[in-house]
């Protein structure tokens, strides 16, 4: 037993694979028969993936190229779009300062106006009060020097006088 476990024996090393042989081949032939369509539709689906995917690549490497170009040429065309960009704000800066100006000239003319119209009405006003006190002060000095220089028979002729007069007037 011995010897047949450890050296086999010729047929079996050269004719082993004989029943095996058929199997496999019986094996691969339905396979083939049966798997065929399938088979050939994943690979022809597999190619159309493939074709799509390598198009959708070249479609995005000229778009990459396109935008690397656009890209490069606003790199190029940055100082004198930085420049144009600062003409034109100083441009806006100097038309507000002019029209900020100009309200304000407006507005210190017109606060001007009023304060001259303000003065005018106040000296107006004082001119008014001073007429009105002199007027008065005026009337107690002469009432004060009237009833100092009448004396009482000056008086009694006053009123006789008055009298005479309002009688006489019809």
């Amino acid at each position: 037993m011995t010897e047949h476990a450890a050296h086999p024996s010729l047929w079996h090393s050269l004719f082993w694979p004989m029943p095996v042989v058929p199997n496999f081949v019986l094996f691969a032939a339905l396979m083939v028969y049966v798997l065929r369509s399938p088979i050939a539709e994943f690979f022809r689906a597999r190619t159309a993936r493939l074709r799509d995917g390598l198009q959708a690549g070249a479609r995005a490497r000229r778009e990459a190229e396109d935008l690397r170009g656009t890209l490069k040429r606003d790199i190029e065309n940055l100082p004198t779009l930085r420049a144009q960009l600062v003409a034109d704000m100083r441009a806006t800066a100097e038309a507000q300062r002019e029209h900020l100006l100009s309200v304000g000239r407006k507005a210190a003319d017109r606060i001007r106006q009023d304060a001259r119209l303000l003065a005018e009405y106040e000296i107006s006003a004082a001119r008014h009060a001073l007429r009105t006190e002199v007027i008065d002060v005026a009337i107690q000095e002469a009432t004060t020097l009237v009833r100092r220089a009448i004396r009482p028979e000056d008086h009694e002729r006053f009123v006789r006088d008055f009298v005479s007069g309002a009688g006489a007037t019809p």
